[in-house]
């Protein structure tokens, strides 16, 4: 799923860093306009259409690449979750029906701008069939500001091929068929029926089971998908297309995977974009061994090219673009994260966004080697422009909180990064990616439900972790220091969280050490429990000095580098009264911005404060005790111990 560009351009099989850069991204409607709850459906509506279920449609529609007129019949069958009096559903109030039947018998239907209203008398368990048949032109955005984008047609550029195609994340699968749009009412299976003119193509989801030469120029193509599927991942597209098709052959299957791509018919594209298609193969072959076989390994996978910025992972036929590697990797991605098991609510969508985008790190590790160092510090240095912001979506209804950028697929891959730090076993961090996986395969799940497994699986307590890095804010900040003086070898490590609402990260930490007597440098992982921690060391492992806080870049975060960190020293601040009853004042020896942290004996940091050559602290606020206090300058830490009496 992803953005929208608001240039949207066509270099399909550039390679330049451009193209690159886009391809991280999919075609998500973010614009800040767009609705994130059902089309115009009030939420009484919303609660009528989850009194049943959806079972099986069949689109029966005629398009064309040069409009986004359609016409057609749609089938609906449904199961009564309860009694019911009334069926709702919805369909852009543009299109023009002629006639619904229910269970074959024509019925009188209310219309509420985009709500279909049908009387039933039905009871729970009971088997209903819906027919609509409708025509019309599809909305953009001058008909609908809300979305607009749900049928779309426009000329290639650079390839004078005129496309039409469908895009109904996240609610404008209703600008184009009647529906019900609900994330957790997946379809068991879908027919899909295209009448297209005899120059075209039709892609869409799971099997093409045959082409129909009909009358007056035109063809059917009859797809056929007998997985579950959510409403937003039911699609088509119609155009000048070539089919260049190959197979995936995964090793923990005897079956082949058909790979059918239909791309712009030039031979010249084809030529410059068969590698890269053809890469499609190993990154499903590798998805399938570390996420578990390719779920619709039965029907197919492939791409139809679309005029679109990026892509759209419909279900068993991503939308493309370009043809770019990390964007086929994000999309492939997807038919795990986000069709296989799909999000339940939208402040759960890091279980399709953020690991999708951390594939393209996981492809780039294992078929690439050396090149995911930088994707990855891509996700982390994008997300480091902002000290506050969540993973977890909070604003449901603004969908560019939804499909954030930022904070939806760059810290949401960052911090699947840092899980798998913390798991530290590659077997068990996959082995619950898999477990997972299995649990909820062709329906639904929360981020909670997906932690519950891990937690099993990995036999570890997440807790922190999501309460820090999913539903918490901001990053942590490092400072570390090795003192070897007269009161032994100690390692003081402290950190601060750049937003207020998140101030302690109790993930480990790695630490490299350079060494004494030409022995090789070695690095240590610490357990983090509190703000500020405090190792003592023998000289077992001659350490020298700290070299690098986290090598290896796990962990989302900043550093601070002292030269020195000294504890009560004569040319020190000056620190009084101490013990202190009220305020506390600190006196620089020089003029400077100053940062100044006071942690009780826990470890807990209960006051922080900016400061310039002098200040009077207001302490009145700290229960009476015993306190450590840290004063940083640029490059060195002065520690005290301080009495609140």
């Amino acid at each position: 799923m992803r953005l929208y560009f608001t240039v949207v351009f066509l270099l399909l099989f550039s390679n330049s860093s451009f193209c690159q850069a886009i391809s991280e991204s999919c075609s998500k409607k973010s614009n800040s306009v767009k609705r994130v709850r059902s089309a115009t459906l009030s939420l009484q509506e919303i609660q009528e259409t989850e009194k049943y279920d959806v079972t099986f449609c069949k689109l029966d529609l005629e398009a064309s690449n040069t409009n986004t007129q359609l016409a057609g019949l749609v089938e609906m069958h449904i199961i009564a979750k309860e009694n019911l009096d009334t069926v709702v559903y919805e369909l852009f109030s543009s299109f023009q029906i002629n006639r619904i039947l229910l269970n074959g018998d024509s019925v009188v239907f209310i219309r509420k701008n985009a709500a279909i209203y049908l009387p039933v008398k039905a009871l729970k368990g009971d088997k209903i069939i819906i027919q609509t048949a409708y025509a019309g032109k599809a909305p953009d955005q001058a008909t609908n500001p809300f979305g607009g984008a749900g049928y779309s047609t426009k000329t290639v550029s650079g390839y004078n091929k005129r496309i039409s195609w469908t895009l109904s994340d996240p609610f404008s699968a209703y600008e184009w068929w009647p529906c019900k749009q609900s994330l957790t009412d997946k379809v068991d299976s879908v027919d899909i029926s295209i009448t297209v003119p005899d120059s075209c193509l039709a892609g869409s989801n799971g099997v093409l089971e045959k082409v129909t030469i009909l009358p007056g120029g035109k063809k059917r193509f009859d797809w056929k998908h007998r997985y579950p599927i959510d409403y937003y991942l039911i699609s088509f597209s119609v155009g000048d297309y070539l089919d260049y098709s190959f197979y995936a052959h995964p090793e923990n299957t005897a079956d082949s995977i058909l790979i059918q791509n239909y791309i712009y018919n030039d031979s010249t594209l084809l030529k410059n974009s068969k590698a890269i298609l053809n890469n499609t193969a190993s990154y499903l072959n590798y998805f399938s061994q570390i996420f578990t076989l390719y779920p619709f390994h039965k029907e197919k996978y492939g791409h139809c090219l679309a005029p679109i910025g990026g892509g759209m992972e419909h279900q068993t036929m991503t939308t493309l673009g370009m043809v770019n590697d990390q964007l086929i990797a994000h999309e492939l991605a997807h038919q795990w994260w986000g069709n296989h098991v799909t999000y339940s609510s939208w402040k759960d969508v890091w279980l399709s966004e953020g690991f999708a985008t951390y594939s393209e790190y996981l492809m780039l590790e294992k078929l690439n080697p050396g090149t995911e160092v930088q994707k990855l510090k891509g996700f982390q240095n994008n997300t480091l422009l902002q000290k506050d912001g969540s993973v977890c979506v909070k604003d449901t209804l603004n969908a560019s909180s939804i499909f954030s950028r930022r904070f939806t697929y760059d810290k949401g891959a960052a911090i699947i990064h840092i899980l798998r730090y913390i798991i530290n076993n590659d077997s068990l961090f996959f082995g619950g990616l898999k477990a997972y996986q299995t649990k909820f395969s062709h329906s639904t799940a929360s981020v909670l439900e997906f932690k519950q497994v891990m937690e099993a699986v990995a036999k570890v307590d997440l807790t922190d972790f999501f309460n820090q890095w999913f539903y918490g804010e901001g990053y942590p900040t490092y400072s570390a220091k090795l003192i070897d003086d007269n009161q032994g070898k100690r390692l003081f490590i402290s950190h601060r969280g750049s937003s207020s609402k998140t101030t302690l990260f109790t993930n480990p930490i790695d630490i490299s050490f350079t060494r004494k007597n030409n022995l090789s440098d070695t690095t240590i992982r610490f357990d983090i429990n509190s703000n500020r921690e405090v190792f003592d060391f023998s000289d077992a492992l001659q350490l020298s000095a700290t070299k690098t806080i986290d090598p290896k870049s796990y962990i989302l975060r900043k550093t601070e580098t002292f030269t020195s960190v000294v504890e009560n020293q004569i040319d020190a601040p000056a620190i009084y009264p101490n013990p202190t009853h009220d305020y506390l004042c600190v006196d620089m020896e020089k003029p400077g911005v100053y940062f100044i942290q006071i942690y009780d004996m826990s470890g807990k940091l209960v006051l922080e404060r900016t400061a310039g050559q002098n200040i009077k602290i207001n302490v009145t606020m700290l229960a009476k005790g015993l306190y450590s206090m840290l004063v940083k300058s640029d490059n060195t830490a002065y520690s005290y111990k301080i009495m609140h009496e």
